[in-house]
């Protein structure tokens, strides 16, 4: 079932840095330009996909296992994993960039300054006086716990402080008992136990190649936005590629609609190719040939690389599958474009 989402992907990262690695201030910068174009629910990164519809944990748990762009060859996806500092930071700027803290009411416990995590209480996770916080308690999807690396919520009542209620009490819907068996993060990228049946947005691990930006650019500024954060135009080189780019272009900037016109803006993309060295010979800006011959490289008809006035260099995508050459630098030809995940 496809989730009616606000989607950009961003990377915190580039090719020449491990994925542990933190941003720089330069790509947070870029990454921050690219997001501003945010338009229709989802914000990522290429490890993460933030959605910012508030739901109870059961439902967010759910929808990250539904997920079907992106999983690599995992069956089903998850609530995100946070088990290093890029991660936690990349989710404290999703975060904020879908709901600014200055702009939410109703204190530091309002759903909308918390997002929800993978890690949940799998032993013991029934007692009323659990005793003392032990991290082996404690699991991510992929089983492994929070014994390394953590951030839970320090001062005077440090987490987790795993208290209960009882059915009825504040919204608890569970009998006998409502415990505090889930985890969430705040803006400052602190961790808090809570009882499923609050209502945050959410984050789902994410392993897809591509970065949408609806930010409206030329070619060349779209390049420009990419390199900025630390990436660079995307690469479309299998038919698998076109398949999961589509994909992408439904989840991050929202579905197709029939009453655009074929050269309506929101139905294209720019990607990384270019023929503007040799005429007709097209290559990926890693210096690599684009496969115009393939079965899976479709032109679009008629317009598709007619080299319209000798100028058009820039290669573009729509969400038919279909290629075309367009004006690069020209104002009027800007549109949304796709950046390429580090190691893809």
């Amino acid at each position: 079932m496809k989730l009616l989402l606000v989607l950009l992907v961003l990377v915190g990262w580039s090719e020449c840095q491990d994925q542990e690695s933190v941003l720089s201030l330069d790509q947070l910068k870029g990454f921050k330009a690219m997001l501003k174009g945010e338009n229709s629910g989802v914000l990522a990164t290429c490890k993460i996909i933030f959605f910012s519809e508030l739901v109870d944990y059961d439902t967010a748990d759910s929808n990250c296992k539904n997920i079907d762009i992106g999983t690599g060859n995992v069956l089903n996806g998850n609530l995100v994993t946070v088990d290093n500092d890029a991660k936690n930071n990349d989710l404290k700027l999703l975060l904020e960039m879908a709901y600014p803290k200055r702009q939410q009411e109703g204190g530091k416990w309002a759903n909308t300054m918390w997002v929800w995590a993978g890690l949940r209480k799998v032993r013991n996770n029934d007692l009323r006086n659990p005793g003392p916080y032990s991290a082996a308690e404690w699991e991510w999807a992929d089983t492994t716990n929070p014994s390394t690396y953590f951030n839970w919520m320090a001062g005077r009542n440090p987490q987790p402080d795993q208290r209960s209620l009882k059915f009825g009490d504040r919204g608890c819907n569970e009998e006998p008992r409502c415990f505090q068996n889930q985890m969430r993060i705040n803006h400052d990228g602190a961790w808090d136990d809570t009882w499923k049946f609050k209502t945050h947005p959410y984050a789902c691990d994410y392993q897809g190649k591509y970065v949408i930006s609806n930010v409206m650019k030329t070619w060349d500024g779209a390049k420009t936005m990419c390199e900025n954060a630390g990436l660079h135009l995307a690469m479309i080189r299998n038919a698998a590629e076109v398949e999961e780019i589509k994909s992408a272009m439904e989840y991050f900037m929202g579905s197709d609609d029939d009453s655009w016109g074929r050269w309506d803006k929101r139905k294209w993309i720019w990607v990384g190719g270019s023929d503007s060295a040799a005429e007709g010979v097209w290559k990926w800006l890693n210096g690599d040939a684009v496969a115009t011959t393939a079965a899976w490289f479709v032109w679009t008809a008629k317009a598709g690389n007619d080299n319209w006035n000798g100028k058009q260099h820039a290669l573009s995508f729509n969400r038919d599958g279909e290629f075309d050459d367009s004006y690069g630098y020209k104002k009027k030809a800007a549109r949304p474009f796709a950046c390429q995940c580090p190691g893809t």
